[in-house]
């Protein structure tokens, strides 16, 4: 209650002069209270063998706030990774502890609560927990455990082995121990070895003493593996391997022998490359240090011996083929003088193609000596022979041929020496000291051996598999491979292959990187992505030698796919073209970007396709987008593909899959961090388009739909309907390994191969095995996602082309769901349109730069003057949370300035698109948060060019890119997803409608007065302005669309144009200047290049720039491209629409218009010619008097050295015989303009503007065709006029001219019929009489004659491939950009009296395009 006073007499005691009130205050409550435990802090004491899945200790929480109703999520750090807790806080055992493990003894959990307020909250119990220790741990035996005896020695002692056991002693899970030779010995390791156990050595813990008992022979037994078995106190045993190895004694004669090496020597030279050590047949291989070697006869200059090691370098200038080298070897302590030993060295340059397609696999328990022991390329013995028949059965057909492309063994552990090998040139020395060695050396047990192949596939045509599609296949049949070679095959990147030599071995070859940076079609390929040096690795045994470039996969996290293209990094079937401003792409109808990718992908409910998996990097992110039919499918699946041995200890195999459930999307991971499942409680299956990403980090993951940015004008609707997020387990494993996790392949749609079993693989539950019906659209692999300058985080997506996947069933490119929901429902887009907007509400999008009916007009640009601006009113509502913002940019440098600001009233929310030193950017702001910005860093716009720049706020999200923004041209900022949620509902942008779109710069007003324009952008062009997919006018040219309407504007000028800046610049002869937007430039001009001093025609149909089939002629300059009847444009890009692609509706409703159309002309024209004839009767006598005053002049006249000539005979003939060549002056349509119609005998002429005459025949149509009820008579062609006059009668051709376009009308519209092509008539190709073209003297007509005013109307030439035709363009006049004038040149000398006409674009015909990237000149 609150009382007040006035102060009045009596004050407070005075009722009158007081008042009462009660005021009621409600709390709203706010997250201001962490979560609260009942136990902070928890001690427990558990057995090591304590079976996952027991509950170890429940720690609740409660959070006061709401109540105490308020949710609360748990989840656990620390506790080696092995817990786990449930959502009542009840932690639990997930795997088997390990006390032995560092740490494993005592170990402490953290337990996090997180409530579900804004922002969220946590607090933190602490569990620690104490393991007990079970005998569960063999003995081992402590090394050395390699002993070394001299050949043909006495008896020996060797030395002493001890026992060791990590088990807790003291409750008698240790010593005493017991050793013993094993059972499971050879019968002769029991010959030579053998152990007296003495239990008071090593203080009373046991040992034994290890003796040889007889001589033995490194000839007959190079090493001696001994099996020792260990008993610890409590009866638990192990056996174990020691390695006896026999040094070599020089007690051999050597005998004379060949040798053939194998060099497998990488394009583009390098350091020299070792061969191996010169070959005699001698027993002895460690007496190196008594020979000496010498080249008989002259040395080979490209190869090198050294005298004292025998050891052969092959030069860098070496070339493929083969050499014949002869040595001799002389034998001091034996007296051996010059032993011949020959050698043969073949050497192949591997192409890069082979390198880009190669595939690793490993197999276990093996050297590379072994390996390629008996192995030549001829004759395909040993087990890499095996090998390599195994794989040809694998991939499909004795037509594959199998190629090795590199051979090596595991590379040892950085800080551990180098194994012993016999293909190491250097270790064929005995050791200094013939005993044990060093300990230091021998701290842990060498790993297995192992060797690693790298293979690829040449398929029938001699093109090389792809590396995605033959990883796919060996995985498919590795029980085949391990069948054919008897040894355990693991398809992955080898081990230690990351590894490389120090940078100062002698071995190392040229980059990769660099041989390959211009030359690999895919980084998909394992080897475009090698270490940083590519050593040359040999593999001697003796009689042979392979030498191999040593491959290596490695992760590269940045990837750059530069814009320029090769011959080979077109995809979808694009051609690599040159240009002025370098080579680029030249793609088909349906792909884009600079490597002509395909965005979409449909499956069809039975199918499934291969893509490379994304790079094994932290943090990363994967998005794409979906468009569901059906509410159950496998979206995406990288994991195994055949079942794989696993041990009973081994970690899971590793998993990645994201499927659909119940329409719900599930993310699925297994590994070493433990089994994760997210999940969104959000039904995709809607008809609608909707996009995922996936963010990986080291210390779990999370998935996010549609970037968070729908639903919130929903009552209730929070985070937890968009993103998911979970941790790892074992976060230390995760981060450890992930280098390693997943697969090589990523299986969308489907999968190729039976359903994986948990059991097999050691997983908590397996994908669906369900196909996926619908659409992948726009997949990317953000490599990494790193803090950047301006921005939160900065990610660049690769976009992964879907259009030609190493392999596919089932599947199409392209979203044919969405193509035909708008078939069905709008009238076309076009060929610079698509459609998008789902199946609920398709609609046509076109590209950037197209707009209108169709998306076939171009849009008009306006250049940004000093202090320019323009404020846009908008005609509707833009959604709050999701808004998107497109337009066009022509800038020159590095300039600064706002492009497009959108914001509320208050301005207090906003989006804004400017350039910062030339860079894209956009920033956003509201909320109470600090602006947020996110730059396109790695594609500035200042170029001269057209770009598109576009920006995207969802919710709290910004994204930003530049053109078609595939990798380095994209940006995002997505602090939802990267920050772990707790962002709150973001901030609506209710756009002000009034004055909320401000282009060009920002005015600030005093009054009605304007003080100054900041973020001025001045000298750029921009146009194609759209709000949200809506576009808005740029002033001058359009003040208003239907979506927006200009209400103030400065400074704005029309067209895009730039000074000439060739004014003040001059070029050496032969060069000219050209003037690019303001940028000179001197060279030989279009289509041409400088040859020595003299600038020659550029023939750019050496590079097929032609698609589909077409044909390409030189046209000096520049190319013309000649498009088969299914395809036109002007690289023949775009395919045209068959006519059994439509319905039978639509063939219905287009006979149906036609046939009312013939009728309501042949009614016309019947009721025209009987009133004229009528007409023609009354006023014979005067027309008569009227025709005779006109003077007489030629109707048609052919010009030639100044005499005139009629047209038939012969010269008709020769007229006949030139058309062809004629034509090509004639390809494209004539301008708009009304010419004039006349009429002479049985042919009708066009007369052009400027005099020029077409004379088309009158073909007769069959009585039966349908076309011939067009006209009057039998069957007047469309460009006669006879059937509207009486044979010999000269009427008022004026009313006839005025129902030439319909006829035409009609005509076009019956070619287009489905079966017109059978109908020879229609297509009769119109010859010219005489030899060259004509000139045509226009008669004087009458004054009822002259064309009565209306809309142009123009009468033009379509060329078709075979024929010529009459149609008539109808329409306004297009832009003068897009009219392109052909003018006779060198390359028409064919054309007989060649005539420059102004001719207008034709569909199949080359002409200038609206814009300059899709210029067909080249230069």
């Amino acid at each position: 209650m609150i009382q007040v006073t006035d102060r009045g007499r009596g004050g407070w005691d005075d009722s009158r002069h007081t008042d009462n009130a009660w005021v009621s205050v409600k709390l709203r409550d706010v997250n201001d209270n962490p979560p609260m435990f009942h136990r902070p802090h928890a001690h427990i004491t558990v057995k090591e063998n304590t079976a996952p899945g027991t509950l170890l200790a429940t720690l609740p929480a409660r959070d006061p706030d709401r109540g105490g109703q308020q949710r609360v999520a748990y989840h656990v750090e620390g506790g080696w990774g092995s817990l786990a807790v449930d959502s009542e806080g009840g932690v639990s055992l997930w795997r088997r502890l390990d006390r032995e493990t560092p740490d494993g003894a005592v170990g402490v959990a953290r337990i996090v609560g997180v409530d579900a307020g804004t922002p969220p909250l946590s607090a933190t119990a602490t569990l620690t927990i104490t393991v007990t220790d079970v005998n569960d741990c063999p003995p081992h035996l402590l090394p050395p455990t390699t002993f070394h005896v001299a050949e043909s020695a006495p008896p020996t002692h060797l030395g002493t082995l001890t026992a060791s056991d990590r088990d807790v002693w003291a409750l008698g899970h240790g010593p005493p121990f017991s050793l013993s030779l094993a059972s499971a010995n050879p019968p002769f390791v029991h010959a030579h070895v053998k152990l007296e156990f003495d239990p008071h050595l090593d203080s009373g813990r046991g040992g034994a003493e290890i003796w040889t008992t007889r001589p033995v022979d490194r000839e007959e037994y190079k090493e001696l593996k001994v099996l020792v078995e260990v008993t610890d106190a409590g009866g638990v045993s192990e056996t174990h391997a020691l390695t006896l190895v026999i040094d070599d004694v020089n007690d051999n004669p050597m005998r004379p022998a060949s040798k053939t090496v194998y060099l497998w020597k990488t394009e583009g030279g390098g350091s020299e490359a070792p061969l191996g050590r010169v070959f005699v047949d001698d027993p002895d291989d460690w007496d190196v240090k008594d020979k000496s070697f010498r080249w008989v006869g002259a040395p080979h200059p490209l190869f090198s011996l050294s005298q004292h090691t025998g050891d052969i370098f092959a030069s860098t200038q070496v070339r493929e083929g083969r050499y014949d080298l002869q040595f001799s070897v002389s034998d001091h302590l034996w007296g051996q003088r010059g032993v011949g030993a020959n050698v043969s060295v073949v050497v192949r340059i591997l192409p890069l193609d082979a390198l880009a397609h190669a595939t690793p696999l490993r197999l276990l328990n093996t050297t590379p000596e072994d390996l390629t022991r008996g192995w030549t390329p001829m004759n395909g013995q040993g087990v890499l022979g095996r090998l390599l028949r195994g794989v040809v059965g694998a991939v499909g057909g004795e037509s594959s041929r199998v190629e090795v492309v590199s051979v090596y063994g595991r590379l040892p552990a950085p800080g551990q020496p180098k194994p012993f090998s016999f293909s190491d040139v250097s270790s064929r020395r005995p050791p200094s000291e013939p005993s044990s060695g060093g300990p230091s050396a021998l701290q842990r047990p060498p790993p297995a051996p192992s060797a690693c192949v790298w293979l690829s596939v040449r398929e029938e045509g001699g093109a090389y598999m792809d590396p995605i599609k033959l990883q796919g296949l060996l995985e498919l049949h590795t029980r085949k491979i391990t069948e054919a070679t008897k040894l355990a095959v693991l398809m992955d990147e080898c081990g230690q292959a990351s590894g490389t030599w120090p940078s100062g071995n002698p071995f190392f070859g040229p980059s990769l990187p660099h041989l390959l940076q211009d030359q690999i079609r895919d980084p998909s390929s394992a080897a475009s992505l090698p270490s940083t040096s590519l050593p040359l690795q040999v593999v001697d045994v003796n009689s042979t030698s392979l030498v191999t470039p040593r491959l290596s996969a490695s992760q590269n996290c940045h990837t750059h796919e530069p814009e320029h293209c090769v011959s080979n990094t077109c995809l979808n079937g694009g051609r690599c073209v040159r240009f002025h401003t370098g080579n680029r792409c030249i793609c088909p109808g349906g792909s884009q970007g600079p490597r002509c990718k395909v965005a979409a992908r449909t499956f069809s409910g039975a199918g499934w396709a291969w893509v490379r998996a994304p790079p094994s990097c932290l943090p990363a992110r994967i998005s794409l987008r979906l468009l569901i039919r059906r509410p159950a499918g496998l979206v995406f699946y990288s994991g195994p593909m055949a079942p794989t041995p696993r041990g009973p200890d081994a970690p899971p195999t590793p998993l990645l899959a994201l499927q659909l459930w119940q329409g719900r999307p599930q993310l699925l991971l297994e590994g070493r961090g433990g089994p994760l499942k997210v999940e969104l409680n959000t039904t995709l299956h809607n008809g609608h388009w909707h996009t995922l990403h996936i963010q990986l980090h080291s210390k779990g993951v999370a998935l996010m739909l549609n970037l968070c940015g729908r639903g919130w004008q929903e009552a209730g609707h929070d985070e937890s309907r968009c993103l998911a997020r979970a941790d790892w387990r074992d976060t230390e494993a995760t981060a450890a390994t992930w280098a390693w996790f997943g697969h090589r392949i990523l299986q969308l749609g489907g999968m190729a191969h039976a359903p994986p079993l948990p059991d097999d693989h050691g997983w908590a539950a397996a994908p669906t095995s369900r196909p996926l019906n619908g659409c992948i659209s726009h997949l990317r692999f953000n490599g990494q996602v790193r803090p950047g300058r301006l921005s939160r985080a900065q990610g660049r997506g690769e976009l992964v082309d879907l259009g030609e996947p190493a392999v596919s069933e089932g599947s199409v490119g392209g979203c044919r769901p969405q193509e035909e929901a708008c078939r069905g429902t709008i009238p076309g887009c076009g060929r610079r349109g698509r459609c998008v907007g789902g199946l609920e509400q398709p609609e046509c999008e076109c590209e950037p730069g197209w707009s209108g009916l169709g998306c076939a007009t171009p849009t008009a640009p306006a250049t940004l003057g000093r202090a320019s601006y323009v404020k846009v009113a908008l005609s509707f509502t833009p959604a709050p949370h999701v808004l998107t913002l497109q337009l066009r940019l022509r800038s020159r440098g590095a300039r600064d300035g706002l492009l497009v600001l959108v914001n509320t009233h208050h301005e207090d929310v906003g989006l804004a698109l400017h350039l910062r030193a030339g860079v894209v950017c956009s920033s956003v702001w509201g909320g109470g948060r600090e602006e947020r910005a996110a730059c396109v860093e790695g594609r500035p716009v200042g170029d001269g060019a057209w770009h598109t720049v576009w920006a995207e706020r969802h919710g709290h999200n910004l994204l930003v890119g530049v053109d078609d923004g595939d990798g380095w041209r994209r940006n995002e900022s997505l602090p939802v997803l990267e920050d772990g949620g707790g962002w709150g509902p973001p901030p609506p942008l209710h756009v002000d409608k009034n004055e909320g779109i401000t282009v060009g710069g920002r005015p600030e007003f005093a009054g009605v007065n304007l003080v100054t324009v900041r973020d001025d952008l001045h000298d750029a062009c921009i146009e194609d302005l759209r709000l949200s997919g809506r576009p808005l006018p740029i002033p001058p040219a359009s003040n208003s669309t239907t979506w927006g309407q200009v209400t103030t504007l400065q400074h704005m000028k029309s067209d895009c144009t730039a000074p000439d800046a060739c004014l003040n610049t001059s070029c050496a002869v032969p060069l000219t200047c050209t003037s690019t937007w303001g940028q000179a430039t001197c060279s030989c001009g279009p289509g041409r290049e400088l040859v020595g001093r003299t600038c020659k025609d550029i023939d750019e149909c050496l590079r097929q720039p032609c698609l589909h089939g077409g044909s390409c002629y030189n046209m000096r300059p520049g190319f013309l491209c000649m498009c088969g009847p299914r395809h036109s444009g002007h690289y023949c890009e775009w395919t045209n629409l068959d006519s059994t692609a439509y319905s039978l509706t639509g063939t219905l409703a287009i006979v149906t218009l036609t046939l009312s159309l013939v009728l309501v002309v042949v009614i016309s024209v019947i009721v025209s010619i009987r009133v004229r004839r009528l007409w023609l009767a009354r006023s014979r006598e005067k027309r008569t008097r009227e025709v005779d005053e006109v003077e007489e002049e030629p109707s048609i006249m052919q010009v030639k050295g100044g005499t005139e000539e009629g047209g038939g005979g012969e010269k008709q003939k020769k007229g006949e015989d030139q058309h062809q060549a004629f034509l090509e002056c004639l390809k494209i349509r004539l301008p708009f303009g009304q010419p004039a119609l006349r009429k002479e005998g049985g042919t009708s002429s066009v007369i052009l503007p400027g005099g020029v005459a077409i004379i088309t025949p009158n073909p007769i149509l069959p009585r039966d065709d349908l076309r011939a009820y067009a006209y009057e008579g039998d069957g007047s062609s469309s460009g006669s006029l006879s059937s509207a006059t009486s044979s010999g009668q000269r009427g008022d051709e004026a009313s006839i001219t005025k129902l030439v376009p319909a006829f035409l009308d009609v005509m076009d519209l019956l070619k287009n019929l489905p079966d017109a092509t059978r109908s020879p008539s229609l297509h009769t190709p119109h010859t010219l009489p005489g030899s060259r073209p004509v000139r045509s003297i226009l008669k004087k007509t009458e004054k009822a004659q002259v064309s009565s005013p209306g809309p142009p109307r123009a009468l033009g030439t379509s060329v078709s491939p075979g024929h010529v035709s009459s149609v008539v363009a109808q329409g306004p006049r297009p832009p003068a950009d897009s009219v392109y004038k052909r003018s006779c040149t060198e390359s028409h000398q064919d054309c007989p009296g060649c005539v420059s006409v102004p001719l207008q674009q034709s569909p199949g015909c080359v002409s200038e395009p609206r814009h300059p990237q899709d210029s067909t000149t080249s230069y």
